[in-house]
């Protein structure tokens, strides 16, 4: 995957996802069992656009690495990239890339009795309460992470 660097703010890397980052490749009709093989190519079906199925907003979709591991129990590991897109709706659970007091995190979103918190998902790290004194802005939702199978 091609990936053009924008920017460097703090622990993040900012960039954006070449047009020819996703060349097609082939889907394979129904799924697949994880329990034992399959011959694939009987199904074969078409050729699968990784752009338009992970990127459906490219003017407001960005990636970003990962830097850290608050998010680990919820898939995202140090060093992953996150394509995150700044259209959709912030609702509660989603995770987001936001920016508190002008430093940029990865978390969950948290709304509860008109309190908003933003929740790690690791249990070595605490919640953060948001107060109307801090300079609190979701720069978009996490749509996709991307990492290396083991």
């Amino acid at each position: 995957m091609k990936l053009k660097h924008l920017k460097l703010s703090g622990h993040f890397n900012f960039y954006s996802v070449d047009r020819t980052a996703f060349k097609e490749i082939s889907l394979f009709e129904g799924s697949i069992p994880a329990g034992f093989p399959s011959p694939a190519d009987d199904y074969m079906d078409m050729d699968l656009d990784l752009q338009s199925h992970l990127v459906p907003n490219p003017s407001s979709t960005f990636c970003i690495k990962v830097s850290g591991d608050s998010m680990k129990d919820a898939g995202i590991k140090d060093g992953d990239v996150m394509i995150v897109d700044r259209s959709l709706e912030v609702k509660n659970r989603s995770i987001v890339l936001a920016v508190i007091d002008g430093e940029f995190t990865v978390k969950r979103i948290n709304v509860n009795d008109k309190e908003l918190y933003l929740m790690p998902e690791n249990d070595s790290f605490n919640p953060i309460k948001i107060t109307e004194e801090m300079d609190f802005l979701v720069w978009g939702v996490v749509t996709y992470i991307i990492h290396k199978a083991i």
